[in-house]
């Protein structure tokens, strides 16, 4: 768990950098590198911006290289049944952001039907066999693992339609019981708490007690001292949702903090 946090972070802090960070230098790195030559560690996830429910395949490499925006290219091809991955090259950038940091990809297959797809994985003109099987719970990768691949978690689950999971958070002690009531409200609207099976669903983890844990900061973090992770069941209009959220950022000091995501890719926030 804690390998797949890490890969997840290195990929979203690199992404970051590549769009919006000014410590770059206009430097010429080298020929591009023709070759892998790296392992490559691919992990499934499920973008639910939108709605559309999107898979990708967030790619990270072993080595690491003297700029934060080294890119892993690939071809890839879509047929019916069939989904063939071909990493090409290490690509170089021009404009070096100043980082020591793995090259990366985010492989998008878009919105994949549930059936088994024969999903061959090439690096250096040597290809893997391997399937990527959908079902409605379930994403999975079957084969796939190489001297040059390597599956991080062959099986994601899916985040059920109509869950919402989230935090609330708050720094003073007294006001524990204070955070507790954005529960009464939550149960107020009709949601009700889900129970999960256990498993990495992407956005959060489902331990063994079906409690939520290791919620993922895909948005601004939360920042408190003290923070309950929750996750139930809402199937009602999420403008209810919208304006518990905007109680929470119009009182005096933003003593109590909360976030709200829903399966359908919204994220409401109080901070």
């Amino acid at each position: 768990m804690r390998r797949t946090i890490i890969l997840f972070t290195i990929l979203s802090i690199s992404i970051l950098l590549s769009s919006g960070c000014d410590n770059t230098s206009e430097v010429i790195i080298g020929p591009q590198i023709d070759s892998i030559k790296t392992v490559i560690n691919i992990e499934i996830f499920e973008n639910l911006d939108n709605g559309l429910r999107s898979v990708e395949l967030r790619c990270v490499t072993d080595s690491i290289y003297p700029c934060a925006n080294f890119l892993i290219e690939y071809d890839l091809g879509i047929t019916a049944n069939m989904l063939a991955l071909t990493f090409t090259r290490i690509s170089n950038p021009t404009i070096c952001l100043d980082a020591f940091a793995p090259a990366t990809a985010i492989v998008n297959l878009g919105a994949l039907t549930n059936i088994s797809y024969d999903f061959p994985i090439t690096v250096d003109r040597v290809t893997v066999p391997a399937q990527l099987i959908l079902t409605d719970s379930t994403i999975e990768i079957t084969g796939g693992d190489s001297t040059w691949t390597n599956i991080v978690r062959s099986i994601l689950y899916r985040v059920p339609a109509s869950t919402i999971w989230g935090e609330v958070g708050y720094n003073d002690p007294l006001l524990r019981d204070s955070a507790l009531t954005f529960f009464d409200s939550l149960t107020s609207l009709g949601a009700t708490p889900e129970t999960l099976s256990t498993g990495h669903y992407g956005y959060f983890f489902i331990d063994s007690t079906s409690a939520i844990d290791s919620i993922l900061g895909l948005g601004p973090s939360i920042a408190t001292d003290s923070v309950f992770s929750y996750i139930y069941d809402y199937t009602i209009d999420t403008t209810a949702l919208s304006n518990l959220v905007q109680a929470y950022q119009n009182q005096a000091g933003n003593l109590v903090r909360v976030n709200i995501n829903t399966s359908d890719g919204y994220l409401f926030r109080s901070y």
